[in-house]
């Protein structure tokens, strides 16, 4: 029988940049915040052994690989479920990716981010990735997203049509967009009827600076709990029951008409070349 509720734990950690031993040095400590604080999810930001790095081949490895394994040693030792990411080796440039660890150890799910930054040339360092898998947290069906992914409806629809609840969305986000973070992270709860966890680092890599903001939204697009700009962590509840009583007694999911969008062309149409 699915939960009915989940204590997320979001981890605003000041990514040392380009270091993976140092970062996973610190990720014990949080993990165990976390665990004392009764939460059954622990969720890092995106590529949170590096930071958003532009040279990722060095780093590149498999999955499982030494950071999911030292994830899954840490699900295996506090009990919980962890959302970790890192670079995965891949033909011609390594991808992107998230993934989830289960209190056995075992890796649940693997995520591939669709949707490289090609704003900050992501593109041209990362393969896209083409899938967008469900998986279970003590048996509430869930998703993953990565950062820039948050800018495109497509996927959380059709993660909400294969009947995820709560997606978790890692990310490396800047303080110069951060309002859209914050309005993104709360349009995608409405429109899919789910909860949203979005979990942001703090601090400056090289090039920019990070300004935490993380933050759980419930089905309505309320925040549940929210980060401000210091480490840590941003612990919240998310209340599974109402997010189902929701979706059944408001039936937007349901009132979609896919024949008529197809129609219209919305999957393959984009704006015009100025």
């Amino acid at each position: 029988m699915a939960a009915s509720m989940l204590r997320i734990a979001l981890v605003q950690q000041n990514t040392v940049w380009q270091d993976p031993a140092a970062n996973l040095a610190r990720a014990g400590g949080f993990v165990e915040q976390a665990a004392k604080a009764g939460a059954r999810v622990v969720v890092f930001p995106e590529l949170f052994t590096l930071g958003f790095t532009m040279a990722p081949e060095p780093f590149a490895e498999a999955h499982p690989g030494p950071t999911s394994e030292a994830l899954a040693a840490l699900s295996r030792r506090f009990g919980l479920y962890i959302v970790g990411s890192a670079v995965e080796a891949h033909a011609p440039h390594p991808r992107n990716a998230a993934f989830v660890t289960a209190p056995d150890g075992s890796l649940v799910a693997v995520y591939r981010k669709i949707h490289p930054f090609s704003y900050g040339e992501e593109n041209l360092h990362y393969t896209g990735g083409a899938e967008c898998p469900v998986f279970e947290v003590d048996g509430v069906p869930c998703g993953l997203q990565i950062c820039y992914d948050l800018r495109f409806p497509e996927p959380f629809r059709a993660l909400a049509a294969q009947g995820a609840e709560v997606v978790f969305v890692p990310a490396n986000w800047p303080v110069r967009r951060i309002s859209a973070w914050s309005t993104l992270l709360a349009a995608r709860a409405i429109e899919n009827q789910l909860a949203l966890c979005g979990v942001n680092r703090v601090g400056r890599d090289p090039h920019l600076e990070y300004p935490g903001k993380s933050a759980i939204h419930d089905c309505f697009g309320e925040v549940v709990a929210a980060g401000d700009a210091s480490e840590g962590l941003v612990v919240g509840d998310i209340d599974l029951a109402q997010t189902r009583a929701w979706r059944e007694r408001f039936p937007a999911l349901r009132d979609r008409r896919v024949e008529v969008y197809a129609a219209l062309g919305i999957q393959r149409s984009s704006p015009r070349e100025p």
